[in-house]
């Protein structure tokens, strides 16, 4: 069930209706009932799948809980971390595996006789895989009490506005709210309503809008030129991010609706002023959970006697690639998490002569323009790296890179010929864009909630209104449906 859809709608309404009308104590069942729902809609045989991960994790937790010391407790999470990675790489990974396989023994002129390997991704796998092993590793490490009520556990993982592509909570964060059973909030209602509305504008507005202007150049790169490759992957840059923090917008807003405040995951992350910037900005909850569970760990490990500066750069370097792993099974994947890897390493060895150059320079004196080179030399990282997280294959990826130096000549009709006749769709979309940007500018300044808040009646319902018109009447919807990128995640 796509939350771009009228069924959705239908549904969350009904889910609201009924939980608030249900006494406090019960309120939490419904909503479990609601999520397995939701989540069971879409191939009823992953709804088996996730209750037994979760059954597992559940079970585990209070195995590693009970055991006498740390001796004992180790072998029982690593028993649940292997078997949830193992569910994961079956099902996400082996497609992936064995075509790589057929390459290798290609190259060397072997048959290989398994066949391409086809099924479904199980929905949000990623995303609740993450979730489980944290949970597990913080009670080996006695950071969190194993839960005794199974229902609220169940309740937690599958918990259905962030169950698709997040944000990946934490149990700590979590489970102590579905506890409080929290009654109904009329200030966090409202915010919650402010949150969704945004979050669709962000959505049908501004990202599925952009959508056809990128995948005319992505999925034809043969035709495309330099000037054509750029301009379409700086709007997908733009795409990504509205999408993305779309959707984690609409579900924040649903769980403060239902008195849950779920993870922020985004903090205006096209300000960024350097790569490791960037990554405190962009999908936070994912950064934090690659922080404290490979990171972290890595730059612990006694087994190689190297300096810890050093250990630390590897460490980087293999977290980023656990990261572009982690966003699908494909090498282009991999190549754009050791990309950011990449430019992060090479940004800590250098990090001494740039600041050499930049006092050299006196760049320093000029904050206002050291701060804007500094955000467009991350931004055209950022962008670059997009061209293998965007790309349908390696292949393309690459003859999309050894482009980038052609059609400069003639650069303005290039990059008019990405938008083609459909120059005030390609407006709105800008409009969009500037709407958005513009906002997160301002929330630099001030608390754009609190000051909508502060505005009277008359004119913050205007505003509403304004903004559910143009969600419904303006809109991308092209007559069909368009699922959240991460979906796929």
């Amino acid at each position: 069930m796509a939350f771009v859809s009228v069924q959705f709608a239908v549904f969350l309404l009904a889910v609201i209706t009924v939980h608030f009308l249900l006494p406090q104590r019960a309120r939490w069942i419904w909503l479990l009932a609601a999520s397995l729902f939701f989540y069971g809609l879409a191939e009823p045989v992953f709804l088996i799948q996730i209750l037994a991960a979760t059954c597992l994790s559940f079970w585990l937790a209070q195995r590693i809980e009970a055991a006498p010391d740390k001796k004992a407790k180790q072998p029982i999470m690593a028993l649940g971390v292997v078997a949830l990675t193992a569910n994961l790489v079956v099902f996400k990974y082996t497609p992936f595996l064995n075509e790589t396989l057929r390459s290798i023994l290609g190259m060397a002129n072997v048959t290989y006789p398994v066949p391409e390997l086809q099924w479904l991704l199980p929905i949000g796998i990623s995303f609740y895989t993450f979730q489980l092993i944290s949970y597990l590793v913080d009670v080996f490490r006695g950071q969190q009490k194993a839960e005794r009520q199974f229902g609220v556990f169940a309740l937690y993982v599958t918990f259905f506005p962030k169950l698709v592509a997040g944000p990946i909570e934490r149990a700590k964060s979590l489970l102590p709210q579905i506890h409080a059973n929290p009654a109904f909030n009329r200030t966090d209602a409202l915010l919650g309503l402010q949150l969704i509305l945004w979050g669709f504008f962000k959505k049908v507005f501004v990202a599925d809008r952009i959508a056809p202007f990128v995948n005319a150049i992505y999925d034809n790169p043969e035709a495309a030129n330099g000037v054509q490759i750029m301009f379409a992957t700086w709007l997908y840059a733009f795409q990504l991010y509205c999408d993305f923090s779309g959707y984690t917008d609409i579900a924040l807003g649903i769980g403060l609706i239902f008195g849950y405040r779920l993870t922020q995951n985004f903090n205006r992350p096209y300000f960024a002023t350097s790569i490791q910037d960037f990554w405190k900005r962009w999908h936070i909850s994912l950064t934090s959970w690659l922080t404290d569970y490979i990171y972290t760990p890595l730059t612990r490990q006694r087994t190689f006697k190297i300096k810890l500066f050093n250990l630390m750069l590897y460490a980087m370097f293999i977290t980023f690639v656990v990261s572009g792993l982690w966003h699908g099974a494909a090498w282009t994947y991999v190549v754009w998490g050791a990309l950011h890897g990449g430019y992060i390493v090479v940004s800590l060895l250098l990090q001494k002569r740039w600041n050499n150059f930049a006092r050299a320079m006196k760049l320093n004196d000029r904050p206002n323009f050291y701060r804007a080179l500094k955000i467009s030399v991350t931004f055209s990282l950022v962008c670059f790296a997009y061209i293998f997280f965007r790309a349908a294959n390696m292949g393309d990826a690459l003859h999309m890179v050894a482009s980038l130096g052609t059609g400069w000549g003639d650069f303005k009709a290039n990059m008019l010929s990405v938008v083609g006749d459909y120059r005030n769709e390609f407006f709105l979309a800008m409009l969009g864009i500037a709407v958005v940007m513009g906002a997160e500018i301002l929330q630099d300044r001030l608390d754009m909630r609190k000051a909508i808040e502060a505005r009277p009646v008359w004119m913050r319902w205007s505003l509403y209104y304004a903004g559910t018109l143009a969600v419904v009447m303006l809109g991308a919807f092209y007559g069909s449906q368009t699922d959240f990128i991460y979906f796929r995640f």
